[in-house]
Protein backbone atom coordinates (compact mmCIF):
# COMPACT_ATOMS: atom_id res chain seq x y z
CA UNK A 1 0.00 0.00 0.00
CA UNK A 2 1.55 3.26 -0.74
CA UNK A 3 1.32 6.04 1.74
CA UNK A 4 1.86 10.06 0.46
CA UNK A 5 3.28 12.58 2.83
CA UNK A 6 2.31 16.10 1.65
CA UNK A 7 3.39 19.27 3.27
CA UNK A 8 2.97 22.97 2.47
CA UNK A 9 6.22 24.11 3.80
CA UNK A 10 9.70 22.68 4.62
CA UNK A 11 9.87 19.35 5.79
CA UNK A 12 12.52 18.80 8.27
CA UNK A 13 14.05 15.62 10.34
CA UNK A 14 16.24 16.22 12.76
CA UNK A 15 17.77 13.27 15.00
CA UNK A 16 20.70 14.94 16.87
CA UNK A 17 23.66 12.68 17.16
CA UNK A 18 21.42 9.75 15.83
CA UNK A 19 21.28 8.11 11.95
CA UNK A 20 18.36 8.57 10.00
CA UNK A 21 18.16 4.78 8.04
CA UNK A 22 15.90 4.32 5.10
CA UNK A 23 15.55 0.75 3.61
CA UNK A 24 13.86 0.46 0.20
CA UNK A 25 14.80 -1.28 -3.07
CA UNK A 26 15.25 2.29 -4.52
CA UNK A 27 15.28 5.63 -3.43
CA UNK A 28 14.03 8.26 -5.85
CA UNK A 29 14.93 11.90 -5.38
CA UNK A 30 12.99 14.63 -7.56
CA UNK A 31 14.72 17.84 -7.19
CA UNK A 32 17.81 18.94 -6.46
CA UNK A 33 19.65 16.63 -3.92
CA UNK A 34 22.58 19.14 -1.67
CA UNK A 35 24.72 17.31 0.81
CA UNK A 36 26.55 19.18 3.69
CA UNK A 37 28.76 18.16 5.59
CA UNK A 38 32.37 17.08 5.27
CA UNK A 39 32.05 13.64 4.15
CA UNK A 40 29.96 11.65 1.72
CA UNK A 41 30.56 7.89 1.51
CA UNK A 42 29.02 6.32 -1.52
CA UNK A 43 29.36 2.12 -0.92
CA UNK A 44 27.30 1.11 -4.43
CA UNK A 45 29.17 -1.57 -6.71
CA UNK A 46 28.64 0.61 -9.82
CA UNK A 47 28.17 4.05 -9.94
CA UNK A 48 26.92 5.66 -13.38
CA UNK A 49 26.85 9.38 -13.81
CA UNK A 50 24.74 11.00 -16.54
CA UNK A 51 26.61 14.29 -16.22
CA UNK A 52 29.33 14.44 -19.20
CA UNK A 53 31.53 17.25 -16.70
CA UNK A 54 32.15 16.14 -12.96
CA UNK A 55 33.96 19.82 -10.85
CA UNK A 56 35.93 19.19 -8.72
CA UNK A 57 36.95 22.19 -6.15
CA UNK A 58 33.73 23.68 -6.60
CA UNK A 59 33.28 27.08 -5.26
CA UNK A 60 37.02 28.02 -5.17
CA UNK A 61 36.96 31.44 -4.75
CA UNK A 62 40.59 32.29 -5.31
CA UNK A 63 43.42 32.34 -8.33
CA UNK A 64 43.74 29.12 -8.99
CA UNK A 65 43.37 26.31 -6.78
CA UNK A 66 43.77 27.27 -3.41
CA UNK A 67 44.55 24.02 -1.62
CA UNK A 68 47.47 23.72 -4.32
CA UNK A 69 46.12 20.39 -5.91
CA UNK A 70 43.25 19.04 -7.02
CA UNK A 71 42.56 15.79 -8.85
CA UNK A 72 41.45 11.94 -8.83
CA UNK A 73 42.74 9.23 -6.39
CA UNK A 74 42.87 5.70 -6.55
CA UNK A 75 42.79 3.56 -3.58
CA UNK A 76 45.04 0.18 -4.10
CA UNK A 77 44.72 -1.76 -0.26
CA UNK A 78 48.09 -2.74 0.53
CA UNK A 79 49.99 -0.59 -1.92
CA UNK A 80 50.51 2.67 -3.17
CA UNK A 81 47.17 4.80 -4.26
CA UNK A 82 47.91 5.93 -7.48
CA UNK A 83 46.29 9.75 -8.79
CA UNK A 84 45.84 12.17 -11.22
CA UNK A 85 47.08 15.60 -9.96
CA UNK A 86 46.30 19.13 -10.87
CA UNK A 87 49.68 20.66 -9.75
CA UNK A 88 48.44 24.22 -9.30
CA UNK A 89 52.49 25.65 -8.65
CA UNK A 90 53.63 24.00 -12.44
CA UNK A 91 50.01 24.54 -14.07
CA UNK A 92 50.36 20.72 -15.23
CA UNK A 93 48.63 17.50 -14.58
CA UNK A 94 50.59 15.12 -12.67
CA UNK A 95 50.29 11.21 -13.14
CA UNK A 96 51.56 9.47 -9.25
CA UNK A 97 51.96 6.28 -7.51
CA UNK A 98 52.32 6.99 -4.02
CA UNK A 99 54.62 10.05 -3.73
CA UNK A 100 56.56 9.06 -6.96
CA UNK A 101 55.62 9.64 -10.70
CA UNK A 102 53.64 6.82 -12.28
CA UNK A 103 54.54 5.68 -15.64
CA UNK A 104 51.95 6.48 -18.65
CA UNK A 105 50.40 4.02 -21.50
CA UNK A 106 49.03 5.03 -24.58
CA UNK A 107 48.42 3.35 -28.09
CA UNK A 108 48.35 7.32 -29.56
CA UNK A 109 48.77 10.69 -27.71
CA UNK A 110 48.62 14.04 -29.20
CA UNK A 111 50.42 17.35 -27.77
CA UNK A 112 51.12 20.38 -29.01
CA UNK A 113 54.97 19.63 -26.94
CA UNK A 114 56.67 17.72 -25.24
CA UNK A 115 59.33 18.33 -22.40
CA UNK A 116 61.96 15.79 -21.04
CA UNK A 117 64.36 17.01 -18.24
CA UNK A 118 65.52 20.28 -19.88
CA UNK A 119 64.66 19.85 -23.44
CA UNK A 120 61.23 20.32 -25.08
CA UNK A 121 60.05 18.51 -28.23
CA UNK A 122 57.23 19.93 -30.37
CA UNK A 123 57.40 18.08 -33.50
CA UNK A 124 58.61 15.36 -35.41
CA UNK A 125 60.16 16.13 -38.67
CA UNK A 126 60.41 13.97 -41.73
CA UNK A 127 63.51 16.00 -43.91
CA UNK A 128 65.16 14.34 -45.52
CA UNK A 129 68.21 17.47 -45.79
CA UNK A 130 67.62 18.61 -42.24
CA UNK A 131 66.96 21.59 -43.55
CA UNK A 132 65.28 23.33 -40.68
CA UNK A 133 68.25 22.69 -37.99
CA UNK A 134 65.60 22.47 -35.49
CA UNK A 135 66.45 22.20 -32.03
CA UNK A 136 62.78 21.25 -30.38
CA UNK A 137 62.37 18.84 -33.69
CA UNK A 138 63.02 14.99 -33.40
CA UNK A 139 63.72 13.47 -36.81
CA UNK A 140 61.93 10.26 -38.12
CA UNK A 141 64.04 7.31 -39.21
CA UNK A 142 63.30 7.46 -42.65
CA UNK A 143 64.93 10.99 -42.72
CA UNK A 144 67.97 9.95 -40.77
CA UNK A 145 68.77 6.98 -43.48
CA UNK A 146 68.23 9.41 -45.97
CA UNK A 147 70.23 11.83 -44.56
CA UNK A 148 73.35 9.54 -43.35
CA UNK A 149 72.98 7.99 -47.37
CA UNK A 150 73.24 11.43 -49.30
CA UNK A 151 76.10 12.12 -46.68
CA UNK A 152 78.14 8.68 -46.30
CA UNK A 153 76.64 6.44 -49.06
CA UNK A 154 76.75 2.54 -49.06
CA UNK A 155 75.06 0.97 -46.41
CA UNK A 156 72.99 3.50 -46.10
CA UNK A 157 71.49 3.43 -49.40
CA UNK A 158 72.92 6.36 -51.33
CA UNK A 159 75.75 6.82 -54.05
CA UNK A 160 79.53 6.04 -52.43
CA UNK A 161 80.55 9.80 -51.91
CA UNK A 162 82.45 11.18 -48.58
CA UNK A 163 82.78 10.29 -44.98
CA UNK A 164 83.92 14.10 -43.95
CA UNK A 165 84.90 15.36 -40.73
CA UNK A 166 85.52 19.10 -39.57
CA UNK A 167 86.76 19.91 -36.38
CA UNK A 168 86.04 23.22 -34.91
CA UNK A 169 86.36 22.95 -31.24
CA UNK A 170 86.21 19.41 -31.25
CA UNK A 171 83.74 16.56 -31.89
CA UNK A 172 82.29 15.62 -28.94
CA UNK A 173 84.43 18.38 -27.12
CA UNK A 174 87.62 16.66 -28.66
CA UNK A 175 89.82 17.53 -31.66
CA UNK A 176 91.05 14.08 -32.25
CA UNK A 177 88.80 11.77 -34.44
CA UNK A 178 89.93 7.83 -33.52
CA UNK A 179 89.15 4.80 -35.60
CA UNK A 180 89.11 1.80 -33.44
CA UNK A 181 88.96 -1.74 -34.76
CA UNK A 182 89.61 -3.65 -31.61
CA UNK A 183 92.54 -6.42 -32.52
CA UNK A 184 91.97 -6.41 -35.91
CA UNK A 185 93.10 -3.56 -39.03
CA UNK A 186 90.95 -0.68 -40.58
CA UNK A 187 90.88 -1.11 -44.33
CA UNK A 188 90.76 1.61 -46.73
CA UNK A 189 89.74 0.89 -50.41
CA UNK A 190 91.52 3.43 -52.90
CA UNK A 191 93.50 5.98 -51.15
CA UNK A 192 93.81 8.23 -48.27
CA UNK A 193 94.20 11.79 -47.97
CA UNK A 194 95.31 13.94 -44.66
CA UNK A 195 95.73 17.25 -45.31
CA UNK A 196 98.49 17.69 -47.92
CA UNK A 197 99.71 13.95 -47.81
CA UNK A 198 98.42 11.42 -49.83
CA UNK A 199 98.91 7.27 -48.86
CA UNK A 200 97.77 5.66 -52.18
CA UNK A 201 98.60 1.42 -52.27
CA UNK A 202 102.37 1.65 -52.10
CA UNK A 203 103.04 5.21 -52.45
CA UNK A 204 103.52 8.21 -50.18
CA UNK A 205 103.49 11.66 -52.12
CA UNK A 206 102.70 15.24 -50.77
CA UNK A 207 99.66 16.29 -52.87
CA UNK A 208 100.53 20.64 -52.36
CA UNK A 209 102.35 22.27 -55.26
CA UNK A 210 106.23 21.48 -54.65
CA UNK A 211 105.33 20.10 -51.24
CA UNK A 212 108.21 18.05 -49.46
CA UNK A 213 107.19 14.51 -47.76
CA UNK A 214 109.10 15.23 -44.05
CA UNK A 215 109.55 11.52 -42.07
CA UNK A 216 110.30 12.46 -38.42
CA UNK A 217 111.47 10.31 -35.33
CA UNK A 218 110.69 11.35 -31.80
CA UNK A 219 113.96 12.30 -29.62
CA UNK A 220 116.44 9.71 -30.19
CA UNK A 221 114.52 7.60 -32.36
CA UNK A 222 115.55 6.18 -35.61
CA UNK A 223 114.41 5.90 -38.99
CA UNK A 224 114.83 2.56 -40.32
CA UNK A 225 114.66 1.41 -43.86
CA UNK A 226 114.05 -2.15 -43.56
CA UNK A 227 113.71 -4.83 -46.28
CA UNK A 228 112.81 -8.42 -44.67
CA UNK A 229 112.76 -10.54 -47.52
CA UNK A 230 116.22 -9.00 -49.64
CA UNK A 231 119.55 -7.71 -48.47
CA UNK A 232 119.28 -4.69 -50.26
CA UNK A 233 117.20 -1.26 -49.45
CA UNK A 234 116.19 0.12 -53.16
CA UNK A 235 116.22 3.63 -52.97
CA UNK A 236 115.29 5.62 -56.58
CA UNK A 237 116.50 9.09 -56.72
CA UNK A 238 115.25 11.34 -59.68
CA UNK A 239 117.80 13.10 -61.65
CA UNK A 240 117.81 16.98 -60.97
CA UNK A 241 117.98 19.39 -63.26
CA UNK A 242 119.69 22.02 -60.76
CA UNK A 243 121.26 21.68 -57.37
CA UNK A 244 119.61 22.56 -54.74
CA UNK A 245 120.31 25.16 -52.86
CA UNK A 246 122.17 24.70 -49.34
CA UNK A 247 120.72 24.99 -45.90
CA UNK A 248 122.22 25.10 -43.09
CA UNK A 249 122.54 22.07 -40.39
CA UNK A 250 121.18 19.97 -43.24
CA UNK A 251 122.88 17.39 -45.64
CA UNK A 252 121.32 17.10 -48.86
CA UNK A 253 121.70 13.66 -51.12
CA UNK A 254 120.14 14.11 -54.47
CA UNK A 255 120.90 12.58 -58.77
CA UNK A 256 121.96 14.05 -61.40
CA UNK A 257 123.75 13.19 -64.15
CA UNK A 258 127.01 10.93 -63.18
CA UNK A 259 130.85 12.90 -63.41
CA UNK A 260 133.50 12.80 -62.37
CA UNK A 261 132.93 10.69 -59.17
CA UNK A 262 130.83 7.97 -61.69
CA UNK A 263 127.75 7.70 -58.96
CA UNK A 264 125.40 10.24 -60.56
CA UNK A 265 124.74 10.86 -56.60
CA UNK A 266 125.31 14.22 -55.06
CA UNK A 267 125.54 16.21 -51.77
CA UNK A 268 125.81 19.70 -50.63
CA UNK A 269 125.73 21.07 -47.19
CA UNK A 270 126.27 24.57 -45.67
CA UNK A 271 129.75 24.64 -46.41
CA UNK A 272 130.48 22.22 -49.56
CA UNK A 273 129.39 20.32 -52.35
CA UNK A 274 130.23 17.48 -54.55
CA UNK A 275 129.83 13.90 -56.00
CA UNK A 276 129.94 10.92 -54.17
CA UNK A 277 132.98 8.72 -55.60
CA UNK A 278 132.19 4.93 -56.49
CA UNK A 279 134.55 2.35 -55.02
CA UNK A 280 136.42 1.75 -58.62
CA UNK A 281 136.98 5.45 -59.13
CA UNK A 282 138.04 5.51 -55.78
CA UNK A 283 140.74 2.63 -56.42
CA UNK A 284 142.08 4.61 -60.22
CA UNK A 285 142.43 8.07 -58.25
CA UNK A 286 144.00 6.22 -55.52
CA UNK A 287 146.38 4.51 -58.13
CA UNK A 288 147.17 7.36 -60.23
CA UNK A 289 147.31 10.06 -57.21
CA UNK A 290 148.73 8.14 -54.81
CA UNK A 291 151.96 9.09 -52.95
Amino acid sequence: MSKNLTTSGNYNINTGTDDVNITAANVAVTGNLIVTGTTTTITTTNLAITDNVIVLNKDEAGAGVTAGTAGVEIERGSVDNASLIWDEATDKFIFKLGSGIAGLQSNATTVSSLTMGAVTISAFLDEDNFASDSATGLATQQSIKAYIGTQVGGAAGGANTQVQYNSSGGFGGSSNFTFASGTGAVTISGFLDTDNIRIDANTISAQNTNGDVVVTANGTGQITLSNKTAVSVELDFTDQGSDPSATATKNKIYSKAPSGGGTGLYFVNNTTSGEMISKSKAIAFSLVFGG
